[in-house]
């Protein structure tokens, strides 16, 4: 895996270093296993974060990312040489499999990477949260780093074809984000307390990746009311 994930790390240095414009904060993350959870506004958040992370901890970051650009072979090759963890959107046995692997990485002190909008969003505010950030953090048990890209919508907006020449993104990374000490208990917890540790959680890390990102976020996106649809994992 490591002989892969060297060459894989080359070809993201070389892809993505153009607008890479370095990172602050990476004493903040620990050397350990731990979920780091950023925003998403561009489709070279993942490389440009994987970047930054490689560089500084010289190991991978272990990215969740949605399925289908590893069914081509090339793209599929370099994911999984990368360390990426798959999932199929709208699948519960492939999130499920997914979750497995992602603990798995973090029980053997590896770091798990997500985005928790989800999807790209280049608005000014930041979206609701989905839970897959704060479940793993409470079911794994370690700390939870908020991060920010900035900068990267102006490199490469939702839409364009080729990045804009010239324009950089630096990685920021914040202190963990500290656990209550009831959710210490979250693995003997009621399964509705679990629940409304994820949602507080998920909050919590949310608003910390707004502050590094200089981004606006409402709490009030995050909870359910009637009618809506429930939360997936990432």
């Amino acid at each position: 895996m490591w002989k892969s994930f060297s060459l894989a790390a080359g070809i993201v240095s070389t892809a993505a270093l153009p607008f890479y414009g370095g990172c602050e904060g990476v004493d903040n993350v620990p050397a350990g296993g731990c979920v780091v959870a950023a925003n998403h506004s561009s489709f070279l958040d993942g490389p440009l974060l994987a970047l930054a992370y490689a560089r500084e901890k010289l190991r991978p970051l272990h990215m969740i990312a949605y399925a289908e650009p590893f069914s081509n072979w090339l793209t599929g090759w370099f994911l999984r040489s990368s360390g990426c963890v798959p999932f199929v959107r709208g699948d519960a046995g492939s999130q499920y499999a997914m979750l497995e692997t992602a603990l798995g990485w973090l029980a053997a002190g590896e770091a798990v990477g997500i985005f928790p909008e989800g999807h790209i969003n280049p608005r000014p505010g930041l979206n609701r949260p989905r839970r897959g950030a704060a479940l793993l953090a409470l079911e794994s048990g370690k700390p939870a780093v908020p991060c920010a890209v900035v900068g990267s919508g102006n490199a490469l907006p939702l839409g364009a074809r080729v990045p804009r020449p010239f324009r950089r993104a630096r990685i920021r990374f914040g202190p963990p984000v500290r656990f209550f000490d009831k959710e210490l208990a979250y693995r003997d917890s009621p399964a509705d307390e679990r629940k409304r540790m994820i949602e507080n959680l998920s909050v919590r890390i949310m608003t910390a990746i707004a502050l590094l990102a200089g981004r606006g976020f409402d709490p009030r996106r995050f909870f359910r009311r009637p009618g809506r649809r429930r939360a997936t994992l990432s």
